[in-house]
């Protein structure tokens, strides 16, 4: 389990720090709670930010909005280990920071789809996208570390099932 703290600032709204949760396992990342803004990291998580000056992990800028936004979709239509459940959870503490409504799809040019985000989008909502980019990236890495290591099992003459 990733635990992870969104702290934002410098958007539509108050700043915020958005608390959630990736279940490496089941593929599901949980949005679990909006709380004020603070800078101090809550023991176990891994911050992500937009603030250069917070001690932080992982530091999100404006040019990564685009694939953020493609993570959140990914992850809002897609489907958990076990067949059944959506790979996102936006509990009610953080209905808030849901960036649904402040998004539009605008097309499709050659880049991929083209998004329009409102001008009034809060810092919460932008925590939301942040923390969607962070989880699926978080899950790539995670996939390619399990491979790496059967590799090497079967480097070393062990079975592995596939």
């Amino acid at each position: 389990m990733i635990q992870i703290q969104a702290t934002f600032s410098g958007y539509g709204g108050r700043a915020c720090t958005l608390f959630s949760a990736m279940d490496i396992e089941t593929n599901i990342l949980v949005i679990a709670a909006e709380a004020d803004y603070r800078t101090e990291r809550r023991d176990g998580c891994i911050v992500l930010t937009n603030d250069p000056d917070i001690p932080r992990d992982s530091l999100f800028e404006d040019l990564e909005l685009k694939q953020a936004i493609s993570a959140f979709y990914s992850l809002k239509s897609g489907i958990a280990s076990d067949g059944k459940s959506s790979r996102l959870v936006i509990s009610d503490r953080a209905a808030r920071a849901n960036p649904e409504p402040s998004i539009e799809k605008d097309g499709i040019d050659n880049s991929g789809p083209v998004f329009r985000v409102a001008d009034g989008v809060t810092s919460g909502q932008i925590a939301a996208l942040a923390t969607c980019l962070y989880a699926t990236r978080a899950a790539t890495i995670e996939s390619t570390l399990n491979m790496s290591e059967q590799l090497l099992a079967l480097s070393r003459g062990q079975v592995i099932t596939i």
